[in-house]
């Protein structure tokens, strides 16, 4: 694979309450967008089969298309990921013919690349039993399949699928491709940035508190930027950032932040997760890095792993040395499932943010 492709990692969770039946290929590769967060494009997509007798959706895992050459490193790449937990993997090309491909050949492109999937997983023991093709994910857009062109259709419109439905209902959204996923992490203003820069240098130069005093502010700040995000009164500014930051700073307030991930995708994680967007956009590097780092974590625990690899990849390039960015970027290599990860939450032994229950806690305001 080239040092340009880029690799996108989910999982799916079986706690909506809701079945899709998505044997039928068509319905399958209508729901791709909505199981990676946004449409893909010139993409290999495998879909992890788990469970007894492989009935439930796994891992999903996205690369770019190889170029030629480049199939067997690709597919040895994806492997782990999909792997875990799998019984057996479908593959899913989206792209048209490369330029000079004969346009009347009846074989799907990429063909290679499909053949290698089932080369390097059999190796693993895990049979490839499915491999489509389509051009585009678009209403009556052509699919077929590659080992029998008699399996062919047209897909049913994305938008009006049972997996749209239940994705809208979640509150998740479905972007219009990946670069628009990621423009969500787009910095503000360098100038900003620049003016935060040194008022967080100017703030270091005063010196450390003790840990207790650190952590006791630290959390205090986050407590109120985390009630004022749900109120919707929360506002960027350089007195805010350079607080959060200094805040975030503090390993054990970084850590007690990442209960806020928990539950997974309910209320308070999602208010939570929306803080540190904010954050991720509006802090200089390297402090950057720690809310990028607790994104990543929150989309990662409720499946949203191609949005965790982006937010992983900010943190890193702000601060290439933070060590839980790296230990959750080799998670997401090895496709971990989420509740391995939220273990991390689970088992952090610093006094929590938010406590269920207390007097002002956004829980409670909330009802």
């Amino acid at each position: 694979m080239t040092s340009s492709s880029t690799t996108d990692f989910t999982s799916t969770d079986d706690d909506t309450g809701s079945t899709v039946d998505l044997r039928d290929p068509g319905e399958l590769l209508a729901a791709l967008p909505h199981l990676l967060g946004f449409e893909p494009v010139e993409s290999l997509i495998l879909i992890g089969h788990r469970g007894e007798g492989g009935k439930r959706i796994g891992n999903v895992v996205r690369a770019d298309l190889p170029e030629p050459g480049g199939e067997v490193a690709l597919a040895q790449r994806l492997l782990d990921p999909v792997a875990q937990d799998s019984v057996a993997v479908t593959a899913a090309v989206v792209g048209r013919r490369r330029p000079g491909a004969r346009s009347a050949a009846p074989v799907p492109p990429s063909g290679s690349a499909v053949a290698a999937v089932g080369e390097v997983f059999a190796r693993r023991g895990l049979p490839l039993v499915h491999a489509l093709w389509v051009p585009e994910i678009r209403a009556g857009a052509p699919w077929r399949c590659y080992e029998d062109a008699c399996c062919s259709g047209h897909l049913p419109d994305p938008q009006g699928t049972v997996m749209a439905a239940i994705t809208t209902h979640a509150g998740l959204v479905t972007h219009a491709s990946r670069a628009a996923m990621a423009r969500q992490l787009d910095p503000v203003d360098p100038e900003v940035l620049t003016r935060r820069t040194a008022l967080l240098r100017r703030r270091a130069a005063h010196g450390r508190q003790d840990d207790e005093a650190a952590f006791r502010r630290g959390r205090a700040a986050i407590r109120t930027a985390l009630a004022r995000t749900r109120d919707g009164t929360f506002t960027v500014s350089d007195t805010e950032v350079v607080e959060l930051a200094a805040a975030l700073a503090v390993p054990s307030v970084r850590d007690a932040c990442l209960a806020t991930a928990l539950p997974a995708g309910g209320a308070l994680a999602l208010v939570a997760e929306r803080l540190w967007l904010r954050l991720t956009r509006h802090t200089p590097a390297p402090e950057r890095a720690q809310p990028a780092t607790l994104l990543a974590y929150s989309a990662y625990v409720r499946g949203e792993g191609a949005f965790a690899g982006m937010a992983l990849e900010v943190a890193r390039e702000s601060d290439p040395e933070h060590l839980l960015a790296q230990l959750l970027s080799q998670a997401l290599d090895h496709g971990l499932p989420p509740e391995t990860i939220a273990g991390l939450a689970r088992t952090c032994d610093v006094e929590p943010i938010w406590e269920h229950g207390e007097a002002g806690t956004p829980e409670q305001s909330a009802n």
